[in-house]
């Protein structure tokens, strides 16, 4: 089994490859999710010429750590710069996109900010860009509603039933790092220069539509696209094919932008 070496621990790595891609995309996932739910993603991105590194985040997955335990803004970061190595190693002067759902969208963003020259492009989905009520409170379980993040009936079979994915945990080391983010976004995220695409449900209850909206008003180098009717986990939606020939469509323009 391939894993990451990382301080607090091994990370459990998945690798959907194809022979000469076009791209490579490094994606984290977000909280109660593993690296396994995104098989579907994966063979779209593969249909598309597009390799696919993703990682169990700690405490998630196949990884080490207690059950829900991210860990901090840096331990997830510092995974995604390990996929980014194999899969520049891999496959040397490849473009390569930084992509993340949820809370893995957020070390994406924060990523973009901080290594914006590592990346061809940005994609993020369900990104909670100001702060989610339910992670103010001071009980710091959180228990999700399956219903909250797709109605797609075989994803929230795997939700439910699948060992390693999970909807109730302590949201401890979530809220914090969460909160980390939010104080930094309001100042910093105007300065985002990497082309990157948000990919949203218009029925998001997590993350509401409405502040990656606002942002995407006056950032110009971030674009939207919003799915009416969809919910949290977007690229697990009834909608996933149109969501993942959204994002395929984005990565094909911004690695041929140098071409035109």
């Amino acid at each position: 089994m391939p894993f990451l070496d990382h301080p607090r621990g091994p990370a459990y790595y998945r690798h959907w490859p194809v022979p000469d891609p076009s791209a490579s995309v490094v994606f984290l996932h977000g909280f109660g999710e593993h690296t396994g739910v995104y098989h579907r993603y994966g063979f779209a991105l593969n249909a598309a010429g597009i390799d696919l590194w993703a990682v169990d985040q700690f405490g998630h997955g196949l990884t080490g750590g207690d059950r829900g335990d991210v860990g901090t803004l840096e331990d997830s970061s510092a995974l995604a710069e390990s996929l980014t190595e194999l899969a520049g190693q891999a496959h040397p002067g490849i473009p390569v996109i930084a992509q993340g759902h949820s809370y893995g969208a957020v070390v994406t963003l924060a990523r973009a900010l901080e290594h914006g020259d590592r990346y061809a492009g940005t994609v993020i989905s369900g990104a909670p860009l100001v702060p989610v009520p339910e992670l103010l409170d001071v009980d710091t379980s959180l228990d999700l509603d399956p219903a909250w993040l797709s109605a797609d009936p075989f994803y929230l079979d795997a939700m439910v039933n699948d060992p390693l994915a999970f909807v109730e945990a302590d949201s401890r080391a979530l809220a914090r790092e969460l909160d980390r983010a939010w104080d930094r976004f309001g100042a910093d995220l105007p300065a985002l220069a990497v082309p990157t695409l948000a990919v949203h449900g218009g029925q998001d209850p997590i993350a509401p539509v409405s502040a990656v909206r606002a942002y995407a008003e006056t950032i110009a180098p971030l674009e939207l696209v919003e799915f009416p009717g969809a919910r949290h986990d977007i690229l697990n939606e009834t909608i996933h094919r149109e969501v993942a020939d959204t994002i395929v469509a984005f990565i094909h323009r911004v690695i041929h932008i140098g071409d035109e």
